[in-house]
């Protein structure tokens, strides 16, 4: 699997099913793969995270740091 920009994604379906011009993608096509696009979950690197969030100073050995690295194990809140 690889990641990529949903938002860049959800932009170029927009534009290939403009109902205004000759469209690449149906309107009813478009719009449910709009639909899907914003309902998938946000996949990332969870050690690159970490490891950033450690660089930056923002993980440190206390009670809120803990809860950081839990949250971004389970991927969200």
């Amino acid at each position: 699997m690889r990641l990529i920009d949903a938002d860049k994604l959800y932009d170029w379906i927009r534009t290939e099913c403009n109902p205004y011009g000759k469209p690449t993608i149906d309107f009813e096509s478009g719009n449910r793969m709009l639909d899907m696009v914003k309902r998938m979950p946000i996949a990332f690197d969870k050690e690159k995270v970490l490891e950033e969030l450690k660089e930056e100073g923002c993980i440190i050995d206390d009670e809120k740091g803990n809860r950081a690295v839990e949250i971004v194990e389970k991927g969200g809140i």
